[in-house]
């Protein structure tokens, strides 16, 4: 006759207990990593924006040059225009400066703001940027904004010219924008630069 615990047959498997730690884990990593993901995915997004606003200061500074105007006339000039990838806009830099024109499946639209630099500046005297991204429907983040500054900064949030702090943070306003290079917390184009 054979004993009690050799007829029972060896069972596999997970016990509840183990499943149990195997799903909490998972779930705890899906809370951390989702939203790196997300937030991964929106940067990668603003690298159009970094592109086009630097071609966009390049070619205000190209038609300075070529027009031979003075730094407060060329921001008379430009102040408050936009680029937009469809022309929609009502202000457009286009008309302006033929040659500054977009993609047309663009995701952004710009809103050009210039100021004359403010003594000892990086830029006393001649043209400073701020330059603001706006997402167009079809953009990761519609509405989300950007920021972008003729000027390197070293300001918190910015990565060279660039913060792009509130459109990852999915915010469609510059709640969480600081002042870098020409660019206030608002978005507006200051004379005085922040951590030039």
């Amino acid at each position: 006759m054979q004993s009690g615990t050799s007829r029972r047959q060896k069972q596999a498997g997970f016990t509840l207990v183990e499943l149990m730690v195997v799903v909490s884990i998972i779930g705890i990593l899906a809370a951390i990593g989702i939203p790196r993901v997300f937030a991964y995915v929106r940067a990668s997004e603003t690298a159009e924006v970094s592109q086009a606003a630097g071609r966009i200061a390049a070619g205000i500074k190209a038609y300075e040059d070529s027009q031979l105007k003075t730094a407060a006339d060329v921001v008379a000039d430009i102040n408050g225009t936009e680029l937009t990838p469809d022309g929609s806009g009502t202000t457009e830099i286009s008309t302006i400066i033929p040659f500054l024109v977009l993609n047309a499946d663009g995701h952004y639209d710009y809103t050009i703001n210039a100021v004359v630099g403010g003594a000892s500046t990086p830029l006393e005297g001649e043209v400073a940027l701020c330059i603001t991204a706006n997402g167009r429907t079809e953009a990761g983040v519609a509405n989300g904004k950007i920021a972008y500054t003729n000027v390197f900064t070293s300001a918190t949030g910015w990565d060279s010219n660039v913060n792009r702090t509130p459109y990852v943070a999915g915010e469609t306003d510059f709640t969480n924008l600081s002042a870098g290079g020409y660019c206030a917390a608002t978005g507006a184009v200051q004379a005085t630069c922040t951590s030039c």
